[in-house]
């Protein structure tokens, strides 16, 4: 019951982020007004980047490469959880005593099942509040990110061993740089901060966090990888817009890997 409910969470999350993707729209919040711009300048002013809409309707392939990735991750970590249950089932009904089966049965199979799920319809349902109710958008996009992370870090036990899911850190890193990026637009909106200072205030609180995630997953790199191939992507996107967010990007992409190299050393 726990992998059928992880699988339809799994498609209800792939399908509203998709539709949503697929859905018109230049991916910038009407809110944002033009960037910096000097008088005298020629050419249309510079346009802020609207970040939550880089995760969420990704215009390059660097970051649509990530969204596809974490559909992939998600597919094959569903996939993998409904296979082990059918080998367990039929292990027990050969009557195994030891095992994958008594790890299922003591239910340590399924630990991240749930707070995975509901994970993934919280993800489901915040894309669609952005950016007409950011609040409620950021709650959700927090509660999607809770669900991430604790299924990262659950144990799962399977044929007498224990690990740690490198594809749910993947997924759980996509779903810090979103949350950040909605953070990033409630901070502006509801605090009236200017994009640049509070995209600085988000990317610092989301480096000493992801640094802390990491550290407790171990030499599982997936949350890294997918937090610097989204970084990179917000740099790449905010260099010739928001030069400040390009270079707290930057930063923050050295202090995930600096993380990284001490888990792998």
């Amino acid at each position: 019951m726990a992998a059928l409910l992880l699988i339809l969470g799994v498609l209800a999350f792939v399908a509203s982020t998709l539709v949503y993707a697929l859905q018109p729209g230049a991916g910038v919040d009407p809110s944002l007004g033009p960037g910096p711009w000097q008088a005298g300048s020629q050419g249309p002013p510079p346009v802020p980047v609207d970040l939550p809409a880089l995760f969420l309707r990704p215009r390059g392939l660097g970051m649509g490469g990530l969204l596809a990735a974490v559909w992939a991750a998600l597919a094959y970590h569903a996939g993998r959880r409904w296979s082990e249950g059918r080998q367990a089932r039929a292990a027990a009904a050969l009557g195994v005593k030891q095992g994958p089966v008594q790890n299922h049965k003591r239910g340590a199979g399924g630990a991240e099942a749930l707070p995975l799920t509901l994970g993934l319809l919280a993800g489901a349902a915040w894309p669609w509040l952005w950016p007409g109710q950011p609040f409620y958008a950021f709650l959700l996009s927090a509660a999607m990110l809770s669900g991430f992370l604790v299924a990262a870090m659950r144990d799962i036990h399977v044929g007498g061993h224990v690990r740690r899911s490198s594809s749910l850190g993947f997924v759980a890193g996509w779903g810090l740089l979103a949350c950040l990026a909605v953070l990033t637009g409630v901070l502006r909106d509801q605090l009236g901060l200017p994009q640049e200072g509070a995209a600085i205030a988000a990317l610092l609180i989301g480096s000493v966090a992801a640094v802390r995630v990491q550290l407790r997953l171990e030499r599982r790199i997936g949350f890294s990888l997918a937090l610097i191939w989204g970084l990179i992507g917000v740099a790449a996107s905010t260099v010739t817009t928001d030069a400040a967010i390009a270079t707290m990007t930057v930063i923050a992409i050295a202090i995930v890997a600096v993380a990284l190299v001490r888990v792998m050393t």
